[in-house]
């Protein structure tokens, strides 16, 4: 093949597929940076299989090479996972925003310079001995090799044997890579990515044999200590009118680490690591926030080492962003409804996809419309989803589940839940009262006593002492605040 056109562009992402598919288990064991969580082949095989699903809705048809790729990496953008898969997303952006329509061998070369450079940029503070110093690797290697005379499938093919003789010593320079003795899982997916496009362009298949320069087995466990924050913040943020890249980086910095902007063209996905993901929500309504989710970086999530483990998942919706953290400390995949836009279907696929079990709770709240989770149950049978309407019960729910195996606990406690509304103005007293209520009417023993708090306060300052005295074995759970609501609503399971 002389010219990437249209029909390799496709093929290029379908083989990408392809291949993540039979390498993540692989690239999932060498992830040790930036964060061991054994995740980064299932974050790519995820970004780069939405970027696949969105070919879907463009037609064969009358479309050029670029007109392909750019619906390829868009839709990778909007579903891009994780670290490593935020950074493939706009690796394959600023391939495509350099493609012309069709693309002979210093094409392509300028395109994987302009993708080096644009995975570079979208990253805070950019590590070298990872991904971005294997782009820039391959980037110098596809233009020596052009300028050399060789077409298009000899270059892309000395392009992927520079990088598989480069990736070693490349994962060396990074001190944690170095420590652990293995190769930087993100390099390892982009290179599978190119090794795809080598393949498609040369007229050869992704084989099993391909793969084999990958470890076969598990490195050893590698803590998990996240430095920059304990939760992991992903949303997209639109705006028609300004370019947002440069303040949605420097807001995020300032909140934690791992910060990736990608995009463009009026759609940008954030991803940082953060110990405060309702600051990280409120920093980006400098445009319109969708797909906001929020989840624990040490926790488990879609990789192949935590499928079908035996867990319930948790999918968790609220429109308060205030609780996103508490909600994620429990476990579950949290989506955060802002005013901007409501929660759809394909939002809760992805946080379904998210929590990595095979069998998943939604706990919709007042945050998601009947329609959306009635085409959610459509296509995910395994999803169920429970009956919490409001913001007490889907946190009574979520400490139910936290702790089990199945929804069983939590449909009990949704089924014996019976609560008290406080209005304003809320007194010591007037908390403590409405806790004796609820308990002197308890019918057996009981299991909980959640407090849900609109406002911080000192409200409930002595309401654990209280218990304590009168009401003994029963300690409060206290949410809060949620920013909306009742002014206080306790709930007695």
């Amino acid at each position: 093949m002389e010219r990437l056109d249209a029909a390799a562009v496709r093929a290029w992402a379908h083989a990408s597929r392809s291949a993540l598919a039979g390498s993540r288990d692989r690239i999932d064991a060498v992830n040790v940076f930036p964060v061991p969580d054994s995740d980064t082949g299932t974050n790519v095989l995820l970004t780069v299989t939405g970027g696949v699903a969105a070919l879907e809705h463009l037609p064969v048809a009358d479309q050029d090479a670029r007109d392909v790729a750019r619906q390829f990496a868009r839709g990778a953008m909007r579903s891009a996972r994780g670290n490593s898969g935020v950074i493939v997303s706009q690796y394959l952006t600023g391939f495509a925003q350099t493609l012309p329509e069709q693309a002979d061998a210093f094409d392509v070369a300028r395109c994987l310079g302009a993708a080096a450079r644009a995975a570079r940029g979208a990253m805070q503070d950019p590590q070298e001995g990872t991904i971005l110093t294997l782009a820039d690797s391959v980037a110098r290697s596809a233009t020596t090799a052009a300028d050399a005379g060789a077409d298009l499938a000899t270059m892309l093919a000395s392009v992927v044997a520079d990088a598989h003789r480069a990736l070693a010593g490349i994962s060396a320079e990074h001190p944690v890579l170095r420590a652990a003795h293995v190769l930087d899982a993100g390099a390892c997916a982009l290179l599978v990515v190119l090794d795809a496009l080598a393949r498609v362009v040369g007229g050869g298949t992704v084989a099993g044999d391909a793969l084999a320069w990958l470890p076969a087995t598990p490195t050893d466990p590698w803590p998990v200590e996240p430095a920059g924050g304990a939760f992991e913040v992903m949303l997209l943020v639109g705006s028609a009118d300004a370019d947002l890249d440069a303040a949605l980086q420097v807001a995020m910095a300032a909140l934690g680490d791992s910060v990736a902007v990608v995009g463009g063209d009026g759609m940008w996905h954030v991803h940082v690591h953060t110990d405060h993901p309702a600051s990280a929500i409120a920093a980006a309504t400098i445009g319109r926030r969708e797909q906001v989710l929020v989840r624990l970086v040490a926790g488990a999530h879609a990789s192949s080492a935590h499928v079908d483990d035996g867990r319930c998942g948790v999918v968790v919706c609220t429109s308060s962003p205030e609780l996103a953290s508490w909600y994620a400390s429990t476990g579950a995949v949290t989506l955060v409804r802002c005013p901007e836009a409501p929660i759809s279907r394909d939002h809760l696929e992805r946080a379904v996809t998210d929590t990595g079990a095979v069998r998943v709770a939604v706990l919709p709240g007042d945050s998601v419309a009947d329609d959306e989770l009635t085409a959610l149950v459509a296509s995910h049978p395994d999803a169920e989803v429970l009956d919490a309407g409001d913001e007490l019960r889907v946190a009574v729910a979520a400490l139910a589940l936290a702790a089990a195996a199945d929804a069983g606990p939590a449909h009990e406690a949704l089924r014996r839940l019976r609560s008290v509304e406080l209005a304003d103005p809320v007194t010591p007293s007037s908390v403590r009262a409405a806790a004796d209520e609820l308990l002197r009417t308890a019918s057996g023993p009981v299991e909980s006593l959640t407090v849900l708090l609109r406002d911080a306060g000192p409200t409930l300052d002595d309401l654990a002492g209280y218990l304590a005295e009168h009401h003994e074995g029963v300690e409060p759970i206290v949410v809060g605040p949620t920013g909306r609501g009742p002014a206080v609503l306790i709930g007695l399971d």
